[in-house]
């Protein structure tokens, strides 16, 4: 994270964001222990960071003693990258209308470290219902919004990202990425999970500097391959390539 040839550079609010980056759905309250293990930083460094946080709202004392969960203060920074005019909010209608037609579930993410982080979300009314949720991570590794987004990259930041993930998964994301070279999706059948069949399509602003993903997706016995990357695919690709002029923007 560190650049030690980037004088403007400021290390100390770096740390602090990599502490914040720790609390995600599946861990909203976790102590400064667990944060080091995380981090890489030094307990005491964490402890300092994690009392200016809480000196500024943004962090605050968790249910149990000695943990912490994010603030309201944190919270209104999350309402403003998400504010009106915002990618989450142009892509929403298009999302809903898709899941209505099809019976099936959109996020729509982008990259954060090694993890793809929505940033919004529609669902239509399904026999398999989904913890995912505006806010929540998933794996670059193993998810066709992850395989999405390395198909979208350039291949310098592709290889960075592909060089920290597991080699056992080379092959497959490999494989993923030569089937969207061909088709303009991934396709990622009960890999992510052992009930859902998804695709992932990436979206990528005109001069190419901007990447981000959408995936859909559903219950194996409803979303079949010949529908997903069929009818599905079509549509998911053509709000793909509507949303691409406004990752310019965002």
């Amino acid at each position: 994270m560190e650049d030690g040839k980037d004088r403007q550079f400021v290390t100390a609010l770096a740390r602090g964001v990599q502490v914040l980056r720790c609390f995600t759905a599946a861990r909203p309250e976790l102590g400064t222990t667990e944060i080091a293990a995380m981090t890489g930083l030094a307990q005491s460094t964490v402890w300092r960071l994690c009392h200016t946080l809480q000196r500024m709202g943004v962090l605050v004392a968790g249910r149990d003693p000695g943990r912490l969960r994010p603030g309201f203060g944190l919270l209104s920074l999350g309402y403003a990258a998400l504010a009106k005019g915002g990618m989450a909010e142009a892509a929403q209608p298009g999302m809903q209308r898709i899941a209505d037609r099809f019976g099936v579930q959109l996020s729509l993410a982008t990259r954060q470290d090694d993890m793809m982080l929505i940033v919004a979300r529609a669902e239509a009314p399904t026999i398999l219902r989904l913890s995912f949720t505006v806010g929540a991570t998933l794996p670059i590794a193993t998810t066709a919004l992850g395989w999405a987004w390395l198909a979208g990259v350039d291949a310098g930041r592709r290889d960075a990202v592909l060089a920290r993930l597991d080699a056992g998964m080379r092959a497959e994301i490999e494989a993923a990425l030569a089937h969207h070279a061909r088709h303009g999706f991934v396709l990622n059948l009960r890999r992510a999970h052992p009930d859902v069949n998804s695709i992932g399509v990436p979206v990528v602003s005109p001069d190419g500097s901007r990447v981000m993903a959408l995936n859909c997706g559903g219950a194996v016995s409803v979303v079949t391959p010949d529908l997903l990357a069929g009818p599905v695919a079509e549509a998911v690709r053509a709000l793909a390539a509507s949303l691409a002029p406004a990752l310019g923007d965002a």
